[in-house]
């Protein structure tokens, strides 16, 4: 998580941005930068929004911590294959079965409810901007299908153990 912390602030110490467009952010990261492919840069987006490290608010990402106190070693390049690091790290095998990605709650809840995503993922981000990026962003999004009267019952036992590495919620 920390490596991927650094990637995501890279785009936004080099813009001295504090918001940057998904396209400006995904450009620097491929292009500006020469670490990633396009289709890299768009999968280290997509985890850092899972992940809670980014959010979309008003079309453009926003980082979820103080981009500034993040400091990068001398010469800093993450690893071509950082990406399958942070997808095992601190994960046990048999719990990698259980993950479920944001947009698969998304998904769920927009099919159970009826909101479409981008009310939904609005409401999200609003909440966790409340909840000071404090909570895991899937875990908001759960309280936000309850807001809509979803029923999380199907999810929420992946929800558990993606998030605190446990399914037994009782």
């Amino acid at each position: 998580m920390e490596e991927l912390k650094r990637v995501v602030s890279v785009p936004f110490k080099k813009n001295l941005a504090v918001s940057l467009s998904v396209k400006d952010f995904e450009f620097s990261l491929a292009f500006d930068l020469k670490w990633f492919s396009p289709k890299i840069a768009s999968k280290v987006k997509d985890r850092a929004l899972e992940a809670g490290l980014l959010s979309l608010k008003a079309g453009v990402l926003v980082p979820g911590f103080d981009v500034e106190s993040v400091r990068l070693p001398h010469a800093f390049k993450p690893a071509e294959n950082f990406l399958e690091g942070q997808e095992n790290s601190g994960k046990k095998p048999s719990s990698l079965k259980e993950e479920i990605s944001f947009e698969k709650i998304l998904e769920f809840i927009s099919a159970d409810t009826g909101v479409n995503r981008q009310r939904l993922v609005s409401e999200i981000n609003s909440m966790q901007d409340r909840l000071s990026y404090l909570v895991d962003i899937r875990v908001v999004a759960l309280i936000v299908a309850k807001k809509f009267g979803c029923d999380i019952e199907a999810i929420f036992g992946k929800v558990s153990m993606s998030v605190l590495g446990f399914s037994d919620y009782t």
